[in-house]
């Protein structure tokens, strides 16, 4: 079994004792940066890392009310440019703690005014000897060039910190998600018996939307790295427009469909695709959804909207990790990669 296959099965372990050793440090966070009177919050992060702060920014701007931004490090890195931030909150997302970029942004953050969080899974990492506050994961070391457990670790990290952050006492509820995540992970046999269907796929697309469009970001990357598929990634709205020209028959789209407020016009999309006979893999609860799709991974339905994000990329993992293993790569040790990427 590959290091990316194991890890991706200690999600619930990892984040059951995520929330046990963060959730009153993050409490005591919240209830400090309520008192400063921050009027903006700006991720910096990379790869899988980004995908991860994607969420954080609707999730953030949902329940705070606060402007988000995501940091692009070359403003600072390369350009130099200087920030009023003494209003603002940076968070750097950081598997390592090690990427030189995103460090020398919560460099420069910090001495423009903002208070500093860095998210990481190493304790002993540079990161945390530059930011005021460090939030960290605790799934153990991550062996696999791909990222699984420290990407579900971010997003529960951002879910702690909206509810901390939140003036108006939001519960969200992620004390249920390494149940869901345990859940989810029985889906393996249903994508063991889909994985073969894809074994010659060259290209292919994937779909989310509103909270859930992150996952879409995440699966895309893993298809990329593990199994060298050229995979892009879109809102189901921008889908709508110039990209469905790509779309011929038995084109591959993986689509996420989760309950809730995006998933209509999910649902209109799925209707245009079956017209154009692609090729859907659907990941959804919805009983039209699934219907409307080639092949779906059906999902338990009392997972919402809001909480779908850790649960929902794990059968998206599986993919990944066995689609890698059908076609006789593998997924810990992709080619051109290091664990750690360090630009500037």
């Amino acid at each position: 079994m590959s290091l990316m296959l194991q890890e991706i099965a200690e999600q619930p372990a990892a984040l059951e004792k995520t929330i046990a050793e963060e959730r009153a440090k993050v409490t005591r966070l919240g209830k400090f940066l309520r008192g400063r009177d921050i009027d903006l919050i700006v991720l910096v992060a990379r790869g899988s890392s980004d995908n991860a702060a994607l969420f954080g920014r609707y999730l953030l701007e949902i329940t705070t009310g606060i402007p988000v931004a995501l940091s692009a490090p070359s403003v600072h890195t390369l350009y130099g440019a200087k920030l009023n931030l003494s209003r603002a909150l940076v968070v750097g997302v950081s598997q390592s703690g090690e990427g030189e970029d995103i460090n020398r942004v919560l460099e420069n953050c910090r001495a423009s005014g903002a208070y500093t969080v860095g998210i990481t899974n190493e304790a002993g990492s540079s990161m945390v000897s530059i930011v005021d506050e460090t939030l960290l994961m605790h799934g153990g070391r991550e062996r696999s060039v791909a990222a699984t457990k420290t990407y579900t670790g971010q997003l529960l990290h951002f879910y702690m910190l909206a509810e901390a952050l939140a003036e108006s006492g939001v519960k969200l509820g992620y004390e249920q998600i390494p149940e869901y995540a345990a859940r989810a992970l029985e889906s393996r046999s249903v994508v063991e018996g889909l994985v073969e269907r894809y074994v010659f796929m060259e290209n292919c697309v994937v779909v989310g939307r509103g909270l859930i469009y992150a996952d879409a970001y995440e699966m895309a990357l893993k298809l990329m790295e593990t199994c060298y598929v050229v995979a892009e990634r879109f809102s189901s709205a921008d889908f709508l427009h110039g990209p469905l020209a790509i779309v011929e028959r038995h084109f591959p789209i993986m689509i996420f469909a989760p309950p809730g407020v995006t998933l209509p016009g999910v649902k209109e999309l799925l209707g245009r695709l079956r017209e154009l006979h692609a090729d859907t893999l659907v990941i959804s609860t919805d009983d039209e959804a699934t219907d409307a799709a080639t092949r779906a991974i059906k999902m338990p339905a009392d997972i919402s909207e809001t909480l779908s994000l850790i649960p929902y990329i794990i059968p998206a993992q599986l993919f990944a990790a066995l689609l890698a293993d059908a076609k006789g790569l593998n997924p810990d040790a992709p080619r051109s990669l290091a664990k750690v990427t360090r630009t500037l």
